[in-house]
């Protein structure tokens, strides 16, 4: 059966919501397939560094041991930044993978007009735009000093600021996601061009790109939040049937073991919420494009003018 949704149609804020949604329902398996296998490694290192900045070696060692004791080779500061800047590192990288991977992906959907593209043939385009894509964070990231001097500055302003300066961040981060889809999409365009096609997106249909990019957003953020809240439920569970105190809980091996459980979640979750808000700004690309261009519309006609006179 042929899950395809065709991304390039013209549709309204609704329809392409729906039509994310319809795609992510047909090609799951094969997304989740192409995220685990080029993301496992990272995700692994990720948790670790992450659990270690924020706990310290022993609780690593102690839960390696099946004890647990603060006394016992105590997390040093220094353990701790060297954890934190490796976390850091780690969580640009996986930036740079799963933008391209998201806009390979849907390059190679479009071509073959079928779902479950190739894993290794995603990858090998997909390796091909890191560099570029690098160049592209770094210069949303100085962008992003510009963008909240005036959101500071619009906050001022009683009540309407606090919408004004959502509005300009929600605007910046749909900017730099469409701009680093169209540059994995594409294969022959330039980092700094696809800045620019990003931001010619983006305005546009500004509403529609900024509401697409907001709800879709915050669905899929919310979704996250609940797969993150069940260790905390399990932890409050287990206190609140527990007969130990405070102090007992916070030393006990079991909340450990659930606080590291936590971390691994929050480290899969993380990585797995950009890689399909990237597929998001896929299907609002596709579709600001068309509405532009009338790109796919124009060669549909020309193919059944084609078929006429034949």
């Amino acid at each position: 059966m042929n899950n395809y949704i065709e991304p390039r149609l013209r549709r309204d804020f609704g329809g392409v919501i729906t039509a994310y949604f319809d795609f992510l329902k047909g090609d799951h398996k094969n997304l989740f397939k192409v995220f685990l296998a080029y993301n496992f490694i990272f995700i692994i290192i990720l948790f670790v560094t992450n659990y270690i900045a924020d706990s310290g070696l022993s609780s690593v060692v102690a839960l390696a041991n099946g004890t647990y004791m603060d006394q016992a080779m105590d997390g040093s500061l220094e353990t701790s930044y060297i954890a934190s800047g490796i976390g850091i590192v780690i969580n640009i990288i996986v930036i740079l993978l799963n933008a391209s991977l998201a806009g390979v992906y849907l390059r190679l959907y479009e071509r073959d007009r079928e779902g479950n593209p190739n894993y290794k043939e995603v990858f090998h385009f997909a390796k091909k735009k890191l560099g570029g894509m690098f160049l592209i964070v770094l210069i949303g990231g100085i962008a992003v000093i510009p963008v909240m001097i005036v959101g500071v500055i619009a906050a001022i302003i009683p009540i309407l600021g606090i919408f004004v300066m959502l509005l300009i961040l929600i605007a910046y981060a749909t900017w730099v996601g469409l701009s680093m889809f169209a540059f994995a999409y594409d294969e022959h365009m330039d980092a700094v061009a696809a800045l620019g096609k990003g931001w010619e997106m983006l305005f546009s249909k500004f509403w529609k790109a900024v509401g697409v990019s907001f709800v879709t957003s915050i669905l899929i953020y919310l979704a996250s939040t609940l797969f993150q809240l069940l260790p905390v439920l399990i932890v409050a569970f287990y206190g609140y049937n527990s007969a130990e105190d405070n102090v007992e809980l916070e030393s006990n091996i079991f909340i450990k073991a659930v606080e590291f459980f936590f971390y691994a979640i929050n480290s899969i979750l993380g990585s797995l919420t950009f890689f399909l808000i990237m597929l998001v700004m896929g299907y609002l690309y596709f579709n600001l494009h068309e509405t532009k261009y009338n790109v796919f519309l124009k060669n549909r006609i020309a193919k059944l003018g084609v078929r006429d006179e034949e």
